[in-house]
């Protein structure tokens, strides 16, 4: 990906150098145009284009995908749940003991093996493109490019819908590991496991202490672009252009964050792509996850002003 961005890079260089010898070049910034995009790297957008040189012309602007929402579950280890609601009258029995003396974590109801959760997927980027005609802008308008979108880095953000939902695994994860502890108040009482999430391969995944968990997909904030297209960015001789345009934005390796507890202590935990399995948070998370380039289809209808 780096030798074709510096390969472009290149074309720019060589093709200015040769635009600077032609007669005919008398095109730096004296045109000017503003265009609406819709593509993949943005369902709404907007840029301003200029020409630089007769086999150069240039757009700056925006791509915005705005959020668009889906729900999904998030599951807790069926065989701990199973285990622990089985096991719950005996584990409140050793609470209320008085020599356990914590009434204040008895569990009055049943864990739930999934939970509503929401996800948004959205991103915002700005981007600068050059666009290089190799038969010259003013001929046949086939043209390469190359540039760069940068913006936030979260594309994808799932958490569970009601505030405070899991906030009943909290507690009983509390009550487990104080029955734990006293296991000898009652004879043949055996040790129960805490309770966490599990997603795909992705284990002990436990909500933060206000009972909420929170998956976010990130990528780089700066992502360099390559694509190929056809039309003028600035119509050379009529008011109104239509471009259309494929390509390739990198933006790397999406990493997938888990923002909960482990251990009972609050923290953020990167999760390594190569544990991505089918049962991934959302549908999202579990295809753009093993994206590293999003590829590009966008169309742009520009009207000259300059």
């Amino acid at each position: 990906m780096k030798k074709l961005f510096l390969i472009a890079l290149t074309a720019i260089f060589a093709t200015g150098t040769a635009s600077a010898q032609d007669p005919d070049d008398k095109m730096l910034f004296n045109h000017l145009s503003v265009g609406v995009t819709t593509g993949t790297p943005g369902l709404i957008g907007f840029d301003v284009a200029t020409t630089c040189t007769p086999y150069l012309q240039i757009r700056a602007g925006m791509a915005i995908m705005p959020n668009i929402k889906y729900n999904t579950k998030i599951k807790l280890a069926a065989g701990d749940v199973n285990r622990f609601n089985n096991l719950r009258n005996q584990i409140n029995q050793v609470l209320e003991t008085p020599q356990v003396n914590r009434p204040d974590l008895v569990v009055t109801e049943e864990v739930k093996r999934e939970y509503d959760v929401q996800g948004k997927l959205g991103f915002t980027n700005g981007k600068i493109l050059f666009d290089v005609f190799p038969f010259k802008s003013t001929g046949f308008p086939f043209f390469i490019t190359v540039g760069a979108y940068f913006g936030g880095k979260q594309i994808i953000n799932v958490y569970n819908r009601d505030d405070g939902s899991l906030r009943i695994v909290n507690q009983a994860n509390a009550a487990i590991d104080v029955y734990n502890q006293n296991l000898t108040v009652i004879p043949g009482a055996t040790p129960v496991n805490n309770i966490y999430a599990t997603q795909g391969d992705y284990k002990e995944l436990g909500p933060d202490k206000n009972g909420n968990v929170e998956f976010q997909v990130k990528v780089n904030g700066f992502k360099p672009y390559l694509g190929i297209g056809f039309g003028r960015p600035v119509p050379m001789n009529k008011r109104v252009g239509v471009q259309v345009e494929l390509g390739c934005m990198f933006w790397s390796t999406p990493k997938v964050e888990f923002v909960g507890s482990e251990g009972k202590v609050d923290k953020t935990m990167e999760i390594e792509r190569s544990k991505a399995g089918d049962k991934d948070v959302g549908k999202a998370i579990d295809i753009i996850s093993k994206f590293s380039v999003w590829p590009c289809l966008n169309f742009r209808i520009c009207g000259k002003i300059l």
